[in-house]
């Protein structure tokens, strides 16, 4: 195939492009556990057993590069995708998938060149949360494919062709077909800006018609608000010369308070003064107060010192008195313990004496135990060396008699495994016998299934020629069907074409018809005080119910477009009058507007009707170009009866109104004529144009309800062209399935042929094995026998030999047991020995103990005697102190009592003296009292005086307050500039007043007219320079559009000229002749043309690609996006079981292609077929070890062949 390296040798080598490195899978279908995937250059397949999961791997990669349809994943929904548990296993709930690629030099995925690798990765758990991420940064699903559009990768791309994606790629509606060439030549990102900008385009236009409506609206309002400016001026003129008169007369009023301020502040420093005297007085009082409290605070404490000092006396005397009798109770007490020692030190002088008898008694019985125990030793050591003696003649004889039964108990192993041997040869001659006869059996069996699988395989060839007749039939009714369903499509496309513009025109005429409605529902067009009165019944819509009101007579009028303009006169005066049903209502509903400072408005009752003229009126009536809605028909039909009109004019009529004053006369150009007044000049339009709009609006309102019929009746077409569409698609499916079906059949029983006869030539197989091992079982069963008659032979001689060991040792026995006794003879004559030879020891060591505790406690009673002889020293020596110390106390007891008595004498002394002063305290108090009144009686009158003097300041401050809502100066500095004698309080509040009046006297004034009138100007400057702008960017987007469709047009004509080109050749290659193209369908445009598939294999007629067999419709697939790679390359490709339809020859030819392609790009393919399964550079095995878990096994080939090296 040296073409292809011809076609090939310009595209770039694998080892620079974007690649797959691993793909890893957790909780996604099968693949409950996380597994991973390492991909290398070259060819990767990916085998298994049906059923086992291999295409989960296929929908995992579709899945992460952002398949959106549950369907093409092989599932009903996307929660499917999440493992949905086995028998043995707990559904999870999550399911991950991460797609590594290698991007090595950031051409092919421009957006990340920064990064050698990107890592792609996908989670959905089962509440339908999605999370997406790009190398671990959540990212959106748009994000992912723009990555990848126009690279030939993702969920849509020919890089992954499933076994169902040739089908497709086959029976595919042309329009669809075209999406390969789209997605080859890059411009699907150019379809998807031109679908993007025809949105804004329609969103743009549809603004620009709202602009425009409401700019129209808005230059109407600002002739309209021209006259509330001028109002508004005068008002603030009135308003400016009633603050400056105002301002006068607060610094008027400021300038006489401050008068009186001046006066109160004389009078509080008078009063200040005052007080400072008395507080001078009164601080004299309390200085001689508080030298008196000093003086007797220090009496105070002296007289508790002394009061101290009077008790610690009388505390020592009490002490004194104490420790007298403390030390005459010890003196007593050292007499008794006297008695008591000299008691002890006699009965201890005793003790003494009969211990130094019981130790000689002691030791005299130790001594003779001693020499007992002397003999005792003598004889147990002679015992001991006559037991030895005979011990050492029962070893021996014992020794011998363990050799014996050591050599017996070989003997009996050896008896034992010989006959062991000799059962088992028994019994695997028995098994050898019915192995023989069971092979025998089985070669007979096995010869009839021969006959059998001969005639299994006959009977599958003929039904496989009677299905493939059958498909063949299959693929004639394809073809008609599709026809008929492309026609159908073809009649939808242009009921689609037709919906679409007359849901642009409904759309366009909703969008005028809502905004006439806004601008109508605030009744701009009238006065202020009606839509202040309006937009309050908007606000409490329990107003109308409350007073019958219905509305203005302008929304229940309808005039004839044409005499607009001469009714006018009339109908300006009168359209704005509000509607109310009851005249009962009248007087409350003017009290309220007049409480709420409404301007004039005017109402009229439904239940008080006009008068009607009695005689016949000249001319044409009003009410022949009007019309009314309920509840106005009867009133206004009777109100304007008396208006009459005449086209030749109505200055004819002059005396005949002025005569009559039932008839008004309206005539052309805006003359009126009445009773009493002639009127001429147009009138404001303000009015007429909440009419005018009114009308529009009905006219919309008629025309979109007709666009919504037409939309409709052209919707119930489209349904029933639909229905027809879906039943012939339907059919078409249901052919097509019946088709796949069949072709499943034909492949099943191709399938099931070559089963047959792999079990025709596994039966002939098992034959020659049959014999082949009966040769062998004949064998075995000689080499048995005679194994059985050695081993029979060794037994016999075996039991003579062990019959003499046995008489050996039962002689031996009987030597052992007479031996033994002696033994025990001689070891019970040494134990009684032994036992004496103890009770010895322990007489003498209980001797010995009774010894040493008597020498004991003769020591102690020595040293407890001499203890008491010490203590009796101390004793007598403790006595002759305490006399001492009651003799000293004694002597110091008199000085004592006297000094009791002088601390007395003073302490009466000093509290006198402390009365005294205390009752000077108390006068100085009552004087300092005194003082305190008068003081408070100064002070209450100074701040009555202050308060006076805080109310004119708090006057001044708050007129001062006042002056600031006017004006910035210094109330000083406006002081300075008037005249005080001309400008009174009185004469400036009448003056203020006179001005309020006539500012009342304007009635509503719209001060916000001026700032509305700017804010008009300004909106309608902005609206202008937004409707520009959007008529500009409507340009841009058409000229953007019409760029974007020239671009794809010459791209999609390159890469299908290529493609095509490419198509061709591949297709001869792969089928050996023949002949195939793509043809464009009949369009208008090229973006809107289709691709058809024409194919000629060799030896057949130029036919549709629907009327080709299984096998060539998937070469012919094959060819179209392998012609694809040589143009432009996917950095991988991934093939789902393509070659099953293929014969072995094609699969020859198509291994062929895709290896003379694996240097470019990176394959990954899954099959069952094993010529392809050759071509791996590393294998994959998925396999189901538990039911509906996959697992998966690896080899890399190229590292297995170097450890076989």
């Amino acid at each position: 195939m040296g073409w292809i390296e011809a076609k090939r040798s310009w595209l770039p080598r694998i080892e620079g492009r974007v690649r797959i490195k691993s793909l890893q899978l957790h909780g996604f279908k099968s693949f409950v556990d996380r597994t991973a995937f390492a991909f290398d250059d070259g060819i990767t397949a990916v085998v298994g057993p049906n059923g086992c999961g291999k295409s989960n791997v296929v929908d995992a990669i579709r899945w992460v590069l952002g398949e959106q349809r549950p369907k093409h994943l092989r599932g009903g929904s996307m929660e499917d995708v999440i493992f949905a548990g086995s028998a043995f296993q707990k559904p999870l709930g999550m399911a991950e998938v991460t797609l590594t690629f290698a991007n090595p030099t950031g051409d092919t995925l421009s957006r990340f060149n920064e990064y050698s690798e990107i890592a792609v990765t996908r989670r959905l758990y089962r509440s339908g949360e999605s999370v997406y991420m790009i190398n671990k940064t959540p990212v959106r699903l748009m994000d992912i494919r723009e990555l990848f559009m126009d690279t030939g990768i993702g969920s849509t791309g020919y890089s992954i062709v499933e076994q169902g994606r040739v089908g497709e790629i086959v029976s595919a509606k042309p329009a669809e077909r075209r999406t390969l060439i789209d997605d080859a030549a890059g411009i699907v990102k150019f379809r998807t800006k031109r679908q993007a900008a025809e949105r804004r385009l329609e969103e743009t236009g549809q603004n620009l018609l709202r602009v425009n409506d409401v700019l129209g609206e808005l230059q109407d309002r600002e002739e309209g608000l021209r006259e509330h400016v001028e109002n508004a001026q005068t008002y603030l003129d009135l308003q400016s010369q009633c603050r400056s008169t105002e301002q006068n007369l607060l610094v008027v009023r400021w300038h006489e308070v401050g008068l009186q301020e001046e006066k109160l502040d004389a009078k509080v420093a008078e009063e200040q003064q005052r007080q400072q005297d008395l507080q001078t007085e009164k601080s004299v009082v309390e200085t001689d107060l508080q030298r008196l409290n000093l003086e007797q605070t220090q009496r105070t404490d002296q007289l508790t010192r002394k009061r101290e000092a009077l008790f610690q006396k009388e505390r020592d005397i009490q002490e004194a008195e104490n420790q007298r009798r403390l030390e005459q109770q010890t003196i007593e007490n050292a007499r008794e313990q006297q008695g008591r020692q000299e008691q002890e030190l006699n009965e201890l002088q005793e003790r003494l004496a009969r211990l130094e008898g019981a130790v000689q008694d002691a030791s005299g019985q130790f001594e003779t135990l001693t020499e007992k125990r002397e003999v005792l030793e003598t004889e147990v050591a002679e015992i001991e060396r006559a037991r030895t003696e005979q011990n050492d003649v029962l070893q021996e004889v014992t020794s011998v008699l363990q050799s014996l039964q050591k050599r017996l108990l070989k003997l009996h192993m050896e008896l034992t495994n010989q006959t062991n041997q000799r059962n088992f040869l028994e019994e695997r001659l028995t098994q050898f016998q019915e192995r023989l006869k069971r092979l025998q059996g089985q070669r007979d069996a096995n010869a009839e299934l021969v006959r059998q699988a001969e005639g299994r395989a006959h009977a599958s060839r003929q039904q496989l020629g009677s299905l493939q007749a059958k498909q063949t039939t299959l693929e004639t009714r394809v073809e008609a069907l599709g026809l008929r369903s492309s026609q159908q499509e073809s009649d939808l496309d242009e009921l689609d074409q037709r919906i679409r513009e007359l849901r642009f025109q409904h759309g366009a005429s909703r969008s005028r018809l809502e905004s006439l409605q806004q601008i109508q529902g605030q009744y701009e067009d009238f006065s202020d005080s009606v839509q202040q009165f309006m937009e309050r019944l908007r606000e409490q819509p329990q107003l109308r119910e409350q007073w019958g009101l219905r509305g203005l007579l302008a929304d229940h009028l309808i005039a004839e477009p044409e005499w607009l303009e001469q009714v006018a006169p009339v109908l300006s005066e009168v359209l704005d009058w509000i509607v109310v049903e009851r005249s009962a209502q009248l007087p409350e509903l003017a009290g309220f507007c007049q409480q709420e400072g409404f301007g004039t408005l005017r109402f009229l009752a439904l239940d008080r009707l006009p008068s009607v003229p009695e005689a016949t009126l000249p001319g044409v009536s009003l009410n022949d170009h009007l019309s009314f809605r309920e509840p106005l028909e009867e009133w206004g039909r009777r109100f304007f009866q008396r208006f009459r009109m005449d086209e030749s004019g109505v200055w004819s009529h002059l005396r005949e109104a002025w005569s009559d004053g039932s008839v008004i006369w309206v005539g052309p150009d805006g003359v009126r004529i009445d009773e009493v007044t002639v009127q001429t000049g147009s009138v404001q339009e303000g009015s007429l144009g909440f009419l005018a709009r009114q009308q529009e609006i009905e006219q919309l309102e008629q025309q979109t309800s007709g666009l919504s019929e037409g939309i409709t009746e052209q919707e119930g077409q489209q349904k029933t062209l639909r229905e027809a569409w879906g039943q012939t698609q339907e059919a078409l499916e249901q052919v097509q399935s019946e088709q796949r079906e069949q072709e499943l059949d034909v492949l099943g029983h191709t399938k099931e042929l070559e089963h047959h006869q792999l079990e025709l030539n596994r039966a002939r197989q098992t034959s020659k094995q049959f014999d082949s091992d009966l040769r062998q079982l004949q064998e075995e069963i000689s080499g048995a026998e005679s194994r059985y008659e050695n081993t029979t032979k060794l037994l016999g001689e075996l039991e003579v030999e062990r019959q003499e060991l046995e008489t050996t040792a039962e002689t031996q026995q009987e030597r052992i047991q007479s031996q033994s006794r002696r033994v025990e003879d001689a070891v019970e004559d040494l134990l009684q020995r032994r036992i004496a030879f103890t009770e010895v020891m322990e007489q003498q060591k209980t001797a010995e103990a009774t010894h040493v505790r008597l020498c004991q406690e003769h020591s102690e009673s020595r040293q407890r005697l001499q203890l008491l002889d010490s203590g009796q020293s101390e004793n007598n020596r403790r006595l002759t102190q305490s006399r001492e110390r009651i003799e000293t106390i004694d002597a110091s007891f008199g000085g004592l009592l006297q000094s009791r008595d002088t601390l007395k004498v003073e302490l009466d002394s000093e509290t006198v003296q402390h009365v005294e002063q205390t009752e000077q305290q108390n006068e100085l108090t009552r004087t300092l009292q005194a003082k305190q009144k008068t003081l408070e009686t100064v002070v209450s009158a100074a701040h009555d005086t202050s308060l006076k003097l805080a109310e004119f300041r708090m006057q001044r401050e708050q007129l001062e307050m006042q002056l600031g809502d006017f004006t910035e100066q210094a109330p000083g500095t406006l002081v300075q500039g008037l005249d005080f004698e001309n400008l009174k309080v009185r004469e400036l509040s009448r003056e203020v007043q006179r001005l309020k009046a006539k500012l009342n006297a304007l009635g509503p004034v719209n001060l916000a007219a001026p700032d509305e009138h700017a804010a008009l100007v300004e909106r309608l400057q902005f609206l202008t320079e937004q409707s520009e702008d959007l008529q500009k960017a409507v340009d841009d987007l058409k000229r953007t559009i019409r760029d974007i469709n020239v671009e794809s047009r010459r791209r999609f004509r390159e890469m299908f000229d290529q493609v095509n080109e490419h198509f061709g050749e591949v297709f001869t290659k792969l089928f050996g002749g023949g002949e195939a193209r793509m043809v464009l369908t009949e369009s208008e445009d090229l973006l809107d043309a289709g691709i058809d598939i024409v194919a000629q294999p060799p030896g057949k007629k130029l036919q549709n690609i629907n009327l080709l067999s299984g096998g060539e419709k998937a070469l012919t697939a094959i060819s179209l996006i392998f012609a694809i790679f040589l143009i432009k390359p996917s950095p991988f490709c991934l093939l789902d079981e393509v070659d099953a339809p293929l014969d072995d020859a094609n699969v020859g030819r198509f291994n062929n292609l895709i290896r003379q392609l694996a240097d470019k790009s990176q394959f990954i393919i899954i099959t069952h077929n094993k010529k392809t399964m050759e071509l791996g550079d590393r294998l994959y095995g998925v396999t189901m070890e538990e039911p509906g878990i996959s697992k998966t096994v690896s080899v890399h080939f190229q590292t297995a062949e170097r450890m076989v090296a």
